[in-house]
């Protein structure tokens, strides 16, 4: 079992070591692909520009 949080291994410079400690651990696939999709979400599509002729300058 890992002995270093993330936020320990920040603050102590120890990111190898905390790495190390995580060697050959798998996630859940499903909850990181879920996770990706959310972060993703879904962009909406830019508003035509207006012509150059509805300008009322």
């Amino acid at each position: 079992m890992p002995n270093l949080t993330l936020s320990e291994a920040k603050e102590q410079g120890k990111i190898a070591e905390f790495i190390a400690e995580r060697e050959g651990e798998t996630g859940d696939a499903e909850a990181f692909e879920a996770t990706l999709r959310s972060m993703a979400g879904k962009s909406k599509e830019a508003p035509e520009a207006s012509s150059p002729d509805d300008c009322d300058d």
